[in-house]
This record gives structure tokens, sequence and C-alpha cells, in this order.
């Protein structure tokens, strides 16, 4: 079994022995047909609206004691750009660069070394369409982490993606000069977010890199679930969040930001349990302001 290989991201750690550290929740923002977006290629958005959800977010992290992250998405480069630096100046959280075209991503990667914002800037992600260009640019600007979608369409299964990784992503990796990615072990569907939590537990297990995916994307699928409303997807996104995290899930993506208050919450609660047992059982030394102290004053919180 490998040692395990934390990242740090700016103030956050991702990784480490289960328990040591809170899962990160990452929520997207700026995302497609965002409401706050008016024009997702000119960068226009309600700016009043937008800095409401990342105070959200800055609070639920603190108040929850959880590490919590940004998806900023983007579709042309100049409004990926804004995106990402009007997010920047209101937090102090990591930042994932997201978007669907290579050129897309470097020049949020460019944006984020002129910024000085590289030391909590996860790029997101390496793929099996990853160009020259990104790999040359990444070279040039390292971010603090880089995440790779080690999900294999023709063999999904666990074995599947540590092939993957060994073969495809880690020549990649090492011309970069990146030791440890962060590993998306990618959903096709909600059934698949169990063989994605057997695919974390093998990642952590072979390699030690943080581990975890965006158990999200398959829950528009689901239309039974769907159809009974709000409140009975959010309780089986917090399900798939905990499942997730108690198989050793550093990375837990949980959709549109705007699900952020209920899933701070459901991560918060799963902390304590995995948080406890690292300190009494095996003499971890939790982080400062760490759920385990948080979450059992949340009452008083909320009365002041």
């Amino acid at each position: 079994m490998a040692e395990p290989k934390p990242v740090r991201i700016g103030n956050c750690v991702v990784g480490g022995p289960l328990g040591s550290h809170t899962g990160l929740a990452v929520g997207s923002i700026f995302y497609d047909n965002h409401s706050i977006v008016e024009d997702a290629f000119k960068g226009s958005f309600n700016a009043e609206k937008a800095a409401g959800l990342i105070d959200r977010v800055n609070g639920l992290a603190r108040r929850h004691g959880i590490q919590m992250a940004f998806d900023v998405i983007g579709s042309d480069p100049d409004a990926f750009c804004k995106f990402i630096d009007f997010t920047a100046d209101r937090t102090d959280l990591p930042l994932l660069l997201n978007a669907t075209e290579a050129e897309v991503r470097i020049a949020g990667l460019e944006f984020a070394a002129k910024k000085g914002i590289l030391n909590r800037a996860i790029f997101a992600s390496l793929n099996e369409d990853t160009e020259d260009e990104e790999i040359e640019a990444l070279g040039r600007h390292k971010p603090a982490a880089v995440m790779i979608l080690a999900n294999d369409v023709g063999d999904p299964t666990p074995e599947g993606s540590i092939e993957m990784i060994r073969s495809h992503f880690r020549p990649m990796l090492d011309e970069i000069g990146c030791d440890s990615p962060i590993v998306d072990l990618g959903v096709m569907d909600a059934p698949s977010v169990g063989i994605a939590m057997r695919g974390i537990q093998a990642v952590r297990e072979e390699f030690g890199y943080p581990a975890g995916c965006a158990f999200s994307n398959c829950f528009p699928q689901w239309t039974g679930l769907n159809s009974l409303g709000k409140d009975y997807v959010n309780l089986s996104l917090a399900t798939a969040m905990v499942c997730c995290r108690m198989a050793g899930g550093d990375f837990l993506h949980y959709g549109i930001i705007e699900k952020s208050r209920a899933m701070a919450h459901a991560l918060g609660s799963a902390e304590v349990f995995l948080g406890f047992a690292a300190m009494e059982l095996d003499g971890q030394q939790l982080p400062e302001g760490h759920a385990l102290l948080k979450m059992f004053k949340l009452a008083e919180a909320k009365a002041a």
C-alpha cells in the first residue's frame, strides 16, 4: 500500500490519512445556463448575486469547519479570466480552473499566474484529449494541483483507472513535474457511484494520490428521483457525498453552488465521525477549525 501524498492548495490540504483533514467540497459557479450569467462569451454577469453565492460558501466553510472550493467554469478565454478574477478577489479558498476547451483552460492558467493565485489553483483537468499546448503551459505555470480524469470508457473498473493513470497520465505528469495529482474517477450514472468509490480506494492504495469524483453529474439522469422534488435530490446527493467520503474521497464535487448549504452540513457531519476516530485511534492532530470543533456549535453560530 502506498503512503498517502497530501497536496497543499492555498490554506487547504487535500488527501493524506483518512480523517486527518476534511474532504474538499467543490461547487460550480458561472456554469452553463447559470442564472447569474448574462452573456457567457462576453463575461457579463450579475455581480451582486455572484458575490452573494461566494460569500455564502466562505461562511459555510468557516461555520462547518470543512474545506470548500469553487469550480469556476468558462466557455471563452476572456470571459473565463473575468470569472476567475471576480471569484479570486472575494475568497481565499481554492479555485478549480475548469473549461471544456484547451484554449480556455490555458487562458485561465496564464491569468492565474499573472494574478498571483497559482498557489490555490487546481487545473481541471488533464484527460484523454489533452493537447501538447496544455502540457507546455503547465510546464511554464505550475498550479498548486493538477486534476486528472481517470475514467476509461472502455474499462470503467478500478483496475482500468489504475492502468490509465500508469500508462496514459504518468508520462504527462512527469513532463509537467507533478508528483501527485488529484484523481477524478468520473461517474457515468447514479449506480456507478459505487464503482467510483471502489476506484477511489484503489487509487489511494496503489499511488497514495488524493482521489474523488463529481457524483452530481449523474443525478439529472435519475428522472424518478427528480420527480420527487428538490429535497429528495439533495438527500441522495448528500448520501453520495458521504459514501464517497467514507470510501476515502478527498475531492467531492456536489454540483451547482446553490446546493452548498445542504452539502456543507452533510459533509461536516461525516467529518465529525472521521475526525474523532483519526484523533483517538490514529493519533492525528486535527487542523484548527476542524468540523469536530465547529459542528457542535452550529446553533450558537446561527444565534450570533
